[in-house]
């Protein structure tokens, strides 16, 4: 994920004098990584009541998906440093490569420490909780490698969008559950995952959706490029608007009681969202500027709301 001008964290707010430590945070962009925390979080949430549930594995897993998330966002930030899509005036980054603060060579190395910390860790989980969470964190490893790196990149084939549901949605949420019970799926903790999933893909395509000329020129094809503005924009509406109608699919299908339709007191401020992309008429618009960063705050509160309906549901 990454963060666009409005925001607290740009690339114009990372000092050339800052020191490597500094510099290796903020190309993890931390104030993104709740975006996977908190549903992991609700996802564990549902193991309440379970008979044999390892509560005390749960901060483990959070740490290899901290480590997993910010390998990620290095990645994302290193390759497409490399790969000529990120400028150096380019804002909705850490700017740490795409300025040329830390050399292309240590962002990879730095991504690769921390893909292999989260798997180390995982293998241990797995040793104690089964195989299946170990095929759980190989493909989230997978999936945040390949998204920017490897041979051919899935997000500049325009495949971002789909793939960050499953990946930020049903495989977080599921992960989490299996990491403190052993058991190898869960219904409800799967389901669960698909309105985070679906915000974060707002996230990325109302980003998308403000990058279309830039992506376009270093020859990017998100979804947005080849989609073009107008259904690009459609793309991000009907992402808001099915993370929404996730809680009552939920609750209609029996998996949960009326509390996991708690997060939908937070309509109003998508409605705030869909108002601000519909008055955006062409790319490049001014209103644009901060969806993606408002749509991530929404993001989060929507999760926590989702945490707390999980547990009224179990009490």
């Amino acid at each position: 994920m990454s963060v666009r001008p409005g925001s607290s964290f740009t690339a114009d707010a990372v000092p050339r004098a800052a020191s490597r430590p500094t510099l290796w945070l903020r190309a993890t962009r931390p104030l993104y990584l709740p975006t996977s925390l908190v549903p992991a979080l609700a996802g564990a949430l549902v193991a309440i009541g379970t008979h044999g549930v390892e509560w005390w594995l749960l901060p483990v897993a959070l740490v290899a998906l901290t480590l997993l998330h910010a390998a990620t966002d290095v990645c994302n930030d290193v390759e497409d440093a490399a790969h000529g899509v990120d400028a150096p005036d380019k804002m909705d980054n850490s700017g740490v490569f795409s300025r040329g603060l830390l050399p292309i060579r240590e962002g990879r190395l730095l991504y690769a420490v921390l893909f292999a910390g989260a798997f180390l860790i995982g293998v241990g989980l797995s040793l104690l909780q089964g195989l299946a969470l170990l095929a759980i964190g190989v493909v989230g490893i997978l999936g945040g490698w390949l998204y920017t790196g490897g041979p051919r990149p899935y997000k500049y084939d325009g495949l971002g969008d789909p793939m960050i549901i499953l990946l930020m949605g049903p495989l977080l949420t599921l992960g989490a559950y299996v990491a403190v019970t052993g058991d190898r799926f869960s219904a409800q903790a799967f389901w669960l995952g698909f309105a985070p999933g679906l915000l974060i893909a707002a996230v990325l395509s109302g980003n998308n959706a403000a990058d279309i000329e830039g992506d376009r020129a270093a020859g990017v094809r998100t979804l947005a490029v080849r989609l073009g503005f107008t259904r690009a924009r459609l793309v991000y509406l009907t992402a808001l608007t099915g993370a929404f109608l996730a809680p009552v699919a939920l609750y209609a299908a029996g998996l949960f009681g009326p509390w996991i339709l708690l997060p939908l007191v937070l309509t109003p401020l998508a409605l705030a969202r869909v108002r601000q992309a519909l008055g955006a008429r062409v790319n490049g618009d001014e209103s644009l500027v901060t969806l993606a960063p408002q749509t991530a705050q929404l993001h989060l509160l929507f999760s926590v709301l989702l945490c707390v309906g999980v547990v009224l549901d179990r009490s």
